[in-house]
Parts: structure tokens; C-alpha cells; sequence
């Protein structure tokens, strides 16, 4: 954290969004989730939804919360992805269900999963991501997850 508030007090007083944006992408670099976090939700809170650089601050939120709060970072994803300024592809939806399967935080990667597949009914790299998670969750030996999962019809 200091290190991040330290490069951004060298701005010149209050930091840009895109000043933030870099700090919070350096902070994901180091592992320190926190000051990532803060940092893009700075960012996000100064620029307006339409803004290019408001999708990569949401999805650099997103992915310090995978590390810090999973349930929020499902929350903050989904509600992200609802909104039809929301610059998501099926990639991003990949990316996210990857990261929370990696960190073992099934249930939150199924409900994105789950989300996923009705808005992206066609797209078979967001099936197949069911199929990983079902692997990851049968090594794990998570019953809840294969459960959830057999009820989108991954048996």
C-alpha cells in the first residue's frame, strides 16, 4: 500500500484515473491485493462507465477480490456484466471463472458460469470452462460444486 500511495503522491497531488488504473495493474504484478483493489476503485469511482479504461479498473477489481473476497468479486462481476454499457467479452467471463476455479472458490465460479451460459448460450469455451470446473471440483472433492454443476448438466 505504501509503496502505491507512494507512486502516486509523486503525481503532483491527486492521481488520474489512468493513474490509477497503472497503480492498481502494478499492485495485481506484486500479489499486493489490497492496494490493487483500492486502486481501481478509485479509478472507477472518477470515470464514467462508457470509458475504456472503466472495464480494465472493474476487471482489476474483480481479479484482487478473486484473491480477497470471492463472493464479492462474483457480485461486482455479474452486476458489471449486466450493464449494457458493460465492454465484456467471452473471454472476460473465461478469465474470471478461471481465476476463481484456480483459487478453489467453486460455488462463485459457477454462478458466473451459470450467468455466462445464458448469456452466451452458443459459445462452447464457456461450456467447456464447466468441464474444468468439474475436474478442479472432483480433485478437490467438492460435492456441493459437482452438485451445482450436475444441475447445469455436467454429470
Amino acid at each position: 500500500l505504501a509503496l502505491g500511495l507512494a507512486v502516486l503522491g509523486s503525481c503532483g497531488g491527486s492521481a488520474t484515473p489512468a493513474e490509477w488504473v497503472q497503480a492498481g495493474s502494478t499492485a495485481l504484478g506484486k500479489s499486493d491485493w489490497r492496494t490493487a483493489q483500492t486502486s481501481f476503485e478509485s479509478a472507477l469511482a472518477a470515470l464514467p462507465a462508457e470509458d475504456p479504461a472503466y472495464t480494465r479498473a472493474k476487471l482489476g477489481q474483480v481479479e484482487a477480490l478473486i484473491q480477497l473476497d470471492a463472493a464479492r468479486a462474483k457480485t461486482e462481476f455479474l452486476a458489471y456484466a449486466d450493464n449494457p454499457k458493460a465492454a465484456l467479452d467471452s473471454k472476460d467471463w473465461r478469465n474470471v471463472m478461471t481465476k476463481l476455479t484456480a483459487k478453489g472458490k467453486f460455488a462463485e465460479a459457477i454462478g458466473v458460469l451459470e450467468a455466462g451460459l445464458k448469456k452466451y448460450p452458443q459459445d462452447g469455451d464457456i461450456k467447456k470452462m464447466g468441464d474444468a470446473i468439474k475436474v478442479a471440483a472432483e480433485k478437490a472433492g467438492d460435492t456441493n460444486a459437482l452438485g451445482s454443476l450436475a444441475g447445469l448438466g455436467y454429470l
